[in-house]
């Protein structure tokens, strides 16, 4: 829908609320107890016009964002973004995600190190709740062990956004440079999140790679374990059709995007029979290509 068609309906459906809160006690009250209730509570009416205000004044001021988003203009989107955040200092952390997002579609990998740098120098706070987009342009450049060393700079931070998923692309990174051993806690952290996306990728990469990587039989067994009783768990949850409404819901998240391989053959082992082996070699392997 249209940016100027989404402006006019909500503005249509603010007055028409207005309207309606504010003639109510008319019909109901009469005339005379009506304006006597609007005395006493003239501040319902401010608010709403205060409400309508901000509102339209934020859309105003965002304006040629949203159009350039509607016309998918990335390239001017990412000049006007980099204008508005890194020479007029507006760090706000919906123009860093915006930013960050439309220069991965223009494969502009210097202008987000430039941002990066920007953030790192002035507002590191910014850096680090978003240190998950910032990280997962190293593993789109196949830099796993940049990647690592970055999000150890984060995993316990308490202000990082999705911060499971940082945790579960640590894990990640160590497991393309081939460590699996050390990314183990942190693939079965991720097997017990809530995020069924997540929860099943650490699962497919614990039952091959982990299990496999195991130093005794009886972590071996532990591990095959966990990976099928999560499999199986959510098996029983998403049909094959809500599974993939759920992938592609995730995948409006660049970073789930970067993972698509990884997250494709997952599901695949998610229906397949109890323990069976992923197909198409190393997990790894196939989601660094």
């Amino acid at each position: 829908m249209k940016f100027k068609t989404i402006f006019i309906l909500f503005n249509v459906v603010i007055a028409f609320s207005f309207c309606f809160v504010f003639l109510f006690p008319f019909f109901v009250l009469g005339p005379g107890p009506s304006w006597e209730f609007w005395k006493g509570n003239w501040f319902l009416a401010l608010f709403f016009l205060l409400l309508l205000g901000a509102l339209n004044a934020f859309f105003l001021a965002n304006r040629k964002v949203f159009t350039l988003v509607e016309r998918e203009d990335w390239k001017a989107l990412s000049s006007h973004l980099a204008e508005q955040i890194m020479v007029k200092g507006r760090y706000r952390a919906s123009s860093v995600r915006l930013y960050v997002n439309s220069s991965l579609l223009l494969a502009d990998v210097e202008g987000i190190d430039k941002l990066e740098a920007e953030l790192e120098a002035k507002k590191p706070a910014l850096l680090r709740s978003n240190a998950l987009l910032f990280g997962v342009t190293r593993l789109l450049r196949n830099r796993p062990a940049e990647a690592e060393a970055f999000f150890a700079r984060y995993l316990d931070a308490k202000d990082v956004e999705a911060r499971e998923w940082l945790r579960f692309d640590y894990a990640f990174s160590l497991v393309l440079q081939k460590r699996i051993p050390d990314a183990l806690a942190f693939l079965k952290e991720g097997s017990s999140s809530r995020d069924a996306v997540l929860a099943l990728l650490a699962a497919y990469l614990l039952g091959s790679l982990g299990a496999a990587a195991a130093p005794s039989p009886e972590e071996r067994t532990e591990l095959a374990g966990l990976a099928e009783a999560t499999r199986a768990r959510l098996a029983a949850r998403f049909s094959p059709s809500r599974w993939s409404k759920e992938v592609e819901r995730a995948k409006s998240e660049v970073h789930i995007v970067i993972l698509s391989k990884l997250v494709d053959d997952a599901g695949r082992w998610l229906y397949a029979q109890p323990s069976a082996a992923p197909a198409g070699g190393s997990p790894a392997a196939e989601a660094s290509r």
